[in-house]
């Protein structure tokens, strides 16, 4: 064969194996299994999950968790977890709601603030959850697990503490268009979620930092010879993700126009699912957002299906678990 022939058929060999990578691509396969979901779920119910209204139900839906699942996933590339979500948007929610309640029976100081003030007093308290997490984690070396599920229970024991009742209503209609609102025709919690999508993806794959994120993820020893601050970098992750969490609870209170305990419930679950189903390695360092949208995707079109067909919320937490298994065991797989 010619020297030219064999360059030819070089290139049409790594042709070949880009192909086949692409194929094999995680999101690639995510994406299929997305696609086959929805069309499954269309032929068990006629079309009814399929209808324009429905597939917006579920982006809103999926939106809340999807922003608090960019967050957890920052966490997880770090090596981290935190179960604290739930908690920490409780207290975000408890504390909000409790400052610009116009009952007087739940309000905090006796008085409405400006709705403004009580959505920056409600990301000061994510940040603020976050950051105590995260030092405690970085600096005194504590485990994450410990660390995130008492703030969990601190987190939902001050929402009910702030209200005596774990319940806020008359809220001022001012703060509607942000969970009720559109543009464009496009929900306002969903333009949310596609924004912090975006930033969270060139937070990670277009800055220093994100770099330095999977680098102590993947190592942190290594990291650190390298001249990372581990240390800085693992506690700005868990102040991010408050900083999500609090963005989601702004998001549910004023789509719900109400604050109460039961609003976050489970979030936990599901943004772990979240991540692990989006490829995001639960030992740190590998992953992408992009996973984490399909992920989330993925969770929002199962439930929105199950509840649809009318299989009970008991049953959708069994099938959640089972998916976190499997895909912490497919995680397991691979990195062998």
């Amino acid at each position: 064969m010619s020297v030219d022939g064999q360059q030819n058929a070089a290139a049409l060999s790594r042709d070949r194996r880009a192909r086949l990578d692409l194929l094999t691509s995680g999101n690639v396969i995510r994406l299929a299994i997305l696609v086959l979901l929805v069309a499954v779920f269309a032929v068990i119910t006629r079309g009814a999950t399929i209808g324009l209204e429905n597939l917006s139900n579920v982006l809103i839906q999926s939106s809340i968790r999807g922003i608090a699942a960019c967050g957890q996933a920052m966490v997880v590339l770090t090596a981290g977890l935190d179960l604290s979500v739930s908690g920490v948007m409780a207290a975000a929610l408890m504390t909000g709601g409790s400052l610009i309640t116009m009952n007087p029976q739940y309000s905090l100081f006796g008085t409405p603030i400006s709705p403004v003030l009580g959505i920056a007093a409600m990301i000061a308290v994510g940040v603020a959850f976050g950051t105590a997490s995260g030092t405690l984690v970085a600096r005194l070396r504590l485990p994450a697990l410990i660390v995130t599920l008492g703030a969990w229970q601190i987190g939902n024991g001050l929402a009910y503490q702030v209200t005596g009742s774990g319940f806020v209503d008359k809220l001022p209609a001012s703060i509607a268009f942000i969970g009720q609102g559109s543009l464009l025709h496009v929900p306002n919690p969903v333009i949310l979620f596609f924004i912090v999508v975006a930033l969270s993806h060139f937070l990670l794959h277009r800055t220093a930092f994100g770099a330095e994120i999977y680098a102590v993820g993947g190592n942190a020893r290594t990291a650190f010879i390298s001249g990372v601050r581990v240390v800085r970098v693992r506690i700005a992750v868990f102040a991010a993700a408050g900083f999500f969490y609090a963005i989601g609870a702004v998001i549910s209170m004023s789509r719900y126009m109400s604050a109460t305990l039961a609003q976050s419930t489970g979030l936990e679950l599901s943004t772990i699912a979240a991540v692990a189903i989006g490829g995001v390695s639960l030992s740190g360092g590998k992953g992408s957002i992009l996973g984490v949208f399909l992920g989330v995707l993925i969770i929002g079109v199962i439930d929105n299906g199950l509840s649809v067909t009318g299989v009970g919320p008991a049953y959708q937490a069994i099938l959640k678990g089972a998916i976190i298994i499997v895909a912490v065991m497919s995680d397991g797989l691979l990195r062998r």
